[in-house]
């Protein structure tokens, strides 16, 4: 498999900027579920995207793919819609590639499999030292398409010095 270039952004000029030149896929992040307290005092990306980005991005790309990151499996909280809810809408909003973060079980990725149901690709994002320590279970779950590791919230959860040193 080859590099994939990835964007962040919710402003559809600048997606439009980066798809003409050469990005792969744009990346709409709605994680914030628990995001704040795990990197509390680090200088780490809280995007701030929400679910109505998601249309307006797909609304400009013509050749990349829409990577969307929804939050870890939950249920609805203040007003915020549960993990059916927030998946189906941004797959009605056209994302190709759904991303799960923070996940600690081969029981949530199973859920997640499950709420894509095939509508677009699925991603996982490897972040946990609870996932890392299930990834032989994780790795027989049929539906997922794509492995991604996350570096922040890895050397975090193992207590490492920076950012790189998972690798």
């Amino acid at each position: 498999m080859s590099l994939k270039l990835m964007y962040i952004t919710n402003n559809p000029s600048i997606a439009k900027i980066a798809e003409d030149n050469g990005v792969d896929r744009i990346f709409v992040d709605l994680e914030f579920i628990g995001k704040s307290e795990r990197q509390r005092g680090m200088d780490t990306v809280k995007s701030g995207h929400k679910v109505s980005d998601v249309a307006k991005i797909r609304n400009v790309l013509v050749s990349s793919q829409l990577l969307v990151r929804v939050n870890p499996i939950h249920e609805e909280a203040d007003g915020y819609p549960a993990s059916k809810e927030e998946i189906d809408a941004v797959i009605n909003a056209g994302s190709d590639v759904v991303m799960l973060p923070y996940f600690k079980t081969a029981d949530e990725i199973k859920v997640f499999v499950s709420l894509v149901g095939k509508r677009a690709k699925t991603m996982i994002l490897l972040e946990t030292p609870e996932a890392v320590d299930c990834l032989d279970e994780i790795l027989m779950i049929e539906g997922i398409d794509e492995i991604h590791i996350g570096l922040n919230d890895l050397s975090i959860g193992y207590n490492l010095p920076f950012l790189f040193a998972p690798l």
